[in-house]
């Protein structure tokens, strides 16, 4: 493959978009924003920006000639819309995308089960049945980080509450999971396009570390000893049969945004801690080298990220 240079983002004013573009540029790549008509999201003044429909073929094809690559940061509802940009990428003669992951492992042969899933497992399926010709000039790389635990402390979603000083176990505690800082998109994304071969048509796993609940408790009485973190236990056990219960309701309701339901909550909260990695939220195994960063990197972060106000 040749080498990459000229990269289409797609989402580049989205939250991993922003880190995405930022580490492209800092490596050196060229990159373009792809933006929709009308939109009003707030740009870097020196970033070239192309606004054209997702689902505009002709357009989209017209906008991504002499890139080499694209990457699709966009919201994950936005999944349905991936087969008009690969096949309008295939056209353009763009080498290498990059699918709108960033998050749990969809490659796991239990991820249907979730249900959360469902629209980036189908469009990954389209994605490989575009590209499965052995002579398909166009690859893909699926990044995998699971979740992002400095942004999610911050934004108060985490299971680790700074607010309230709670920390919630779910089942034992014991389950290994694995978890990134919010920057491993941008590093994943500049590791992937540098050696594009080397991740050819495969997901590649990123994580900074892999922890339990049962870790981070102890990680947390010992970087801050002088504050009192209740813990709260909350079973896991029936989350799974009772989160599909709800999301076969709510599909019944015509639910259409599902990421603040109920449902939705308790199938990804499972997904993670099924105590028998059932979803593969332990991977560490499966980590490309030299992006562990190690437990004290880890002491340093939860002191900074929890500590009082």
């Amino acid at each position: 493959m040749a080498l990459i240079k000229n990269v289409a983002v797609f989402g580049a004013s989205g939250r991993v978009g922003k880190v995405v573009t930022a580490a492209l540029r800092s490596a050196g790549f060229s990159v373009t924003a792809i933006a929709r008509p009308g939109s009003e999201a707030a740009y870097p003044q020196d970033l070239a920006i192309k606004r054209v429909a997702y689902d505009d073929f002709d357009s989209l094809v017209a906008v991504l000639r002499g890139h080499h690559a694209i990457v699709e940061a966009f919201n994950p509802a936005a999944a349905h819309l991936q087969t008009t940009i690969v096949r309008a990428a295939l056209t353009a003669g763009v080498a290498h995308v990059i699918t709108p992951d960033f998050s749990s492992d969809t490659f796991n042969p239990q991820a249907s089960e979730l249900m959360i899933f469902e629209p980036k497992l189908k469009a990954q399926r389209e994605l490989e049945s575009l590209t499965s010709s052995p002579d398909c000039p166009l690859s893909w790389t699926a990044i995998i980080t699971n979740p992002w635990y400095d942004w999610a402390i911050e934004a108060g979603i985490f299971w680790m509450n700074k607010a309230n000083r709670t920390i919630t176990r779910f089942g034992s505690g014991n389950q290994k999971y694995a978890m990134s800082r919010f920057e491993i998109c941008g590093e994943a994304v500049v590791a992937v396009l540098q050696e594009p071969e080397k991740f050819r048509n495969r997901p590649a796993y990123f994580a900074h570390h892999t922890v339990s609940n049962n870790d981070l408790i102890s990680i947390i009485r010992e970087v801050l000893p002088q504050e009192h973190w209740k813990v709260v236990d909350v079973p896991v056990k029936n989350f799974l049969s009772e989160g599909l219960k709800l999301w076969n309701e709510d599909t019944g309701k015509g639910v259409a945004n599902r990421l603040e339901t109920r449902a939705y909550q308790m199938l990804g909260t499972v997904g993670i801690f099924d105590e028998d990695n059932r979803f593969g939220a332990d991977f560490g195994e499966k980590v490309e080298p030299g992006y562990d960063a190690g437990l004290d990197n880890l002491k340093q972060d939860l002191k900074r990220l929890l500590a009082s106000t």
